[in-house]
């Protein structure tokens, strides 16, 4: 059962043909004067934002953007991010968000393969295009926002400031046509730019509204978003959802636990969307029990599998929940939630929400028996266009009319979805499968490991070795031979880790995705053959 403010937002929203650019029209039809955004001690109304995304729309439009055309941004969470999203739909372009932590180099692929002919850039993140600008042909305009550091740029403020909206010069805009040019993280390759419609992310975000174990949405509800925004996570879902429902929006630019928990204490947060790697600096990080929390309802994980140990301490620190979602950038971005069932059970990333199909297969495309490992493929309406100039691998993303999402998982009998791994981070060791999340979440266990990720080692043997790369929290120490023996304890003898290999860090994406391949790449550099843990004691 809907609550009454989610029927007053709905009733605003009953109209044909919406878009994203319809993001700010129930917060200016409700709460007009009402804070949209909080951001570094100030605030935004709707109804200033939705001035400003009028005028980045006339901006756009003054410069030759045409409907289709692609429009990149390389911004930290600021509230001008929102504003040129915003802006972007209304002028009926493509946005292409790219990552701030992103080289020149390969900004020059995303921006040469999208074709982009305009980006709007960060100043201080500007002069990594200087080698790259003069080879991107199609890159007409770079409007900078804050100090300028480029030559031939632009000024987001003055072009603002000068900017005369006008609604009836904004282009109609289909809901099936392509909003964002969202590229994948490339944990597993070379970035492929996946086209994600208007109806896609709208999809999602109309069948996740009502849904049966999740928080009934009130009026004063909040938002807190350190997510970065220009990741699908944060942009389609966390952002969309709020804004469908006149949610104000703490919009952060840099995690640091303490500073985000005295943000839900000064706001009164009641909702929070976060990664792994944040849940587990909030249990770690001493202190955060004298932040009066007591206004979060609802946490929510997604973007990387959560372990069970954080969900549980995270749980018994603030009286709430962590509901558990999966998906991808490729799905606009939800497949699954523990709050589409009537419970949410640890471990698991839910059932399909409302309108998705799921299915679990094998190798050959065929239905595995329930509680067997396979791939996970979808159908439904989230499902992405395609990727961009690759039409061979839409075709294999996509055969048989499935959208194969390459991540290994298992169903139980009430429907309800494990993630395992991802496909091809399956180690298999002497014919036997090991899924590389089940030895973290054991290991993770240690009081004494910070953090951690399983890899395959080659084997002249057995074909692949289990190598486990840990983090030790502060001031611990532990030998390999210790963690071997802790990983016998609970773990079948072909799953115990070989190499073990004690690290400062992991490389991880913003979103809390470890990099695997890079992870490979170091540990092959500096891996030392006579480093055999569980050999010296006899695996």
């Amino acid at each position: 059962m809907r609550s009454q403010w989610t029927e007053a937002c709905l009733a605003v929203r009953r109209k044909e043909g919406e878009t994203l650019a319809d993001l700010t029209e129930v917060g200016c039809a409700l709460r007009p004067d009402a804070p949209a955004v909080y951001f570094e001690g100030r605030q935004i109304t709707f109804r200033e934002l939705d001035d400003q995304a009028r005028r980045v729309a006339a901006v756009l439009l003054g410069l030759g953007v045409q409907p289709g055309d692609r429009v990149a941004v390389h911004l930290d969470n600021r509230p001008e991010f929102i504003a040129i999203f915003l802006g972007v739909m209304r002028a009926g372009g493509i946005l292409v968000p790219t990552n701030v932590m992103y080289t020149a180099e390969e900004m020059e692929h995303i921006l040469a393969d999208s074709g982009a002919s305009v980006l709007l850039v960060l100043g201080a993140l500007a002069p990594k295009l200087r080698g790259v600008r003069d080879r991107l042909h199609a890159l007409r305009h770079v409007i900078e926002i804050g100090n300028p550091a480029l030559d031939n740029s632009l000024a987001y403020a003055r072009l603002l400031a000068e900017a005369r909206p006008d609604a009836a010069a904004l282009p109609r805009v289909d809901p099936g046509a392509v909003a964002i040019l969202q590229y994948t993280s490339g944990t597993t390759g070379h970035p492929k730019g996946a086209m994600v419609t208007h109806a896609n992310v709208l999809a999602v975000l109309d069948s996740t509204a009502n849904l049966p174990g999740g928080v009934d949405l009130r009026e004063e509800d909040v938002t807190l978003l350190v997510l970065p925004l220009f990741h699908s996570y944060a942009l389609n879902f966390c952002l969309g959802f709020a804004f469908l429902h006149a949610q104000p929006v703490v919009l952060v630019g840099r995690f640091d636990a303490e500073r985000v928990f005295g943000l839900f204490e000064q706001y009164r947060v009641t909702l929070f969307y976060g990664a792994p790697p944040m849940y587990h600096a909030f249990v770690h990080t001493p202190g955060l029990e004298r932040y009066d929390v007591s206004s979060l309802r609802g946490a929510f994980s997604g973007a990387a599998p959560l372990p069970v140990v954080i969900l549980e301490r995270f749980r018994t620190m603030t009286g709430v929940e962590i509901v558990e979602g999966y998906g991808l950038s490729e799905t606009a971005p939800v497949l699954t939630s523990n709050a589409a069932g009537p419970r949410n059970k640890v471990g698991a990333v839910g059932p399909p929400i409302p309108g998705v199909r799921l299915r679990v297969v094998d190798d050959d495309d065929r239905d595995v028996a329930p509680g067997e490992v396979g791939e996970i493929v979808a159908q439904g309406p989230n499902i992405f266009k395609g990727y961009w100039n690759q039409p061979e691998e839409t075709r294999r993303a996509m055969r048989g009319g499935w959208f194969h999402t390459g991540d290994l998982a298992r169903v139980d009998e009430d429907g309800y979805y494990y993630i395992v791994d991802r496909k091809k981070d399956m180690i298999i060791v002497s014919g036997f499968n090991v899924y590389p999340i089940e030895l973290e979440n054991v290991i993770l266990r240690h009081p004494k490991v910070a953090d951690c990720a399983v890899i395959g080692a080659h084997d002249s043997y057995k074909g692949e070795a289990v190598k486990a790369c840990v983090v030790l929290r502060p001031s611990e120490q532990m030998s390999e031979e210790e963690l071997v023996l802790y990983c016998r304890e609970h773990l079948a003898a072909f799953k115990v880790p070989k190499y073990v290999s004690f690290r400062e860090s992991l490389p991880k994406t913003l979103t809390g995705k470890v990099l695997k391949r890079v992870l490979r790449a170091e540990e092959e550099e500096f891996s030392s053959p006579s480093d055999l843990a569980a050999e010296r004691l006899g695996a």
